[in-house]
């Protein structure tokens, strides 16, 4: 009888024990939990340079449609938009540096436009507009800003970016938020660089985060999230909790009738 009783106030503790574990610390929730009311100055936005393979949207905008036209890509009609992603419609219109750098336009011939910023690329097309049209207009985007965001949140995948510069914080929000067993101070940011992969450990608890290089995402970046220990036991907690439970009722049963 008293070995019976015993087993049941181990079982029930078992069953706190699990319940307990299961919840997550509020702490372990949170971003830039070790900041008061101050002024951080963030990083500058990190310069990009283009390189083989990036995709550009260059168009030549003048007062004259059918002058424009000679310069530029003629692009989907609105029907055919219709019937491609913005995926594939970029692919097919864009253009691609190739693996020397350069791209070809219409008219302006072949330009190298690797290793050169947004902007300088710009300036370089506009130059050569110049020779040929009075009031000619450049306009540049890059339509490569890509990056992938994997592991603990609640949409992993490849990101693209409708703008020029992105951060930490920003790509995380396209990803939809980490996921309750997301490890938050020990994120992996792998960056391509001339030399390789640079690999960067981020803590997304510390308000260091706010001026490391880490702060903001280049092209090509790829996060990856780690599970915090013990997600497999939390994730099999219920099991457990339904397990320990019908084993303790049990022992209750037994008990009343052994009484």
């Amino acid at each position: 009888m008293n070995k019976i009783i015993m087993n049941k106030r181990y079982l029930i503790l078992i069953l706190a024990v699990v319940i307990f574990s299961s919840c997550n610390r509020r702490a372990q929730l949170l971003y830039i939990n070790n900041i008061q009311n101050e002024n951080i100055k963030t990083p500058e936005a990190p310069l990009y340079f283009l390189k083989p393979g990036d995709m550009l949207y260059i168009q030549i905008i003048t007062q004259d449609p059918n002058v424009s036209n000679l310069f530029n890509n003629r692009g989907l009609s609105s029907m055919q938009s219709n019937m491609f992603s913005t995926e594939t419609s970029n692919y097919l219109y864009g253009y691609i540096l190739n693996d020397s750098g350069y791209v070809q336009l219409p008219v302006l011939g072949r330009l190298k436009l690797s290793e050169q910023t947004v902007e300088n690329a710009r300036a370089i097309i506009q130059k050569e507009t110049q020779k040929y049209l009075t009031d000619g207009i450049a306009v540049v985007k890059q339509l490569s800003f890509k990056v992938t965001i994997l592991g603990e949140v609640r949409s992993p995948g490849v990101k693209s970016i409708q703008k020029e510069n992105l951060t930490i914080f920003e790509g995380l929000g396209l990803a939809g938020d980490f996921t309750d067993y997301a490890k938050r101070t020990n994120v992996l940011l792998m960056r391509q660089t001339p030399d390789g992969v640079k690999t960067i450990r981020v803590n997304l608890q510390d308000k260091n985060l706010l001026t490391s290089e880490a702060y903001y995402l280049i092209p090509n970046d790829i996060l990856v999230v780690e599970p915090r220990k013990g997600k497999l036991f939390n994730m099999n907690a219920p099991n457990i909790t339904v397990s320990l439970s019908i084993i303790t009722s049990t022992l209750l049963l037994i008990n009343l009738i052994l009484k």
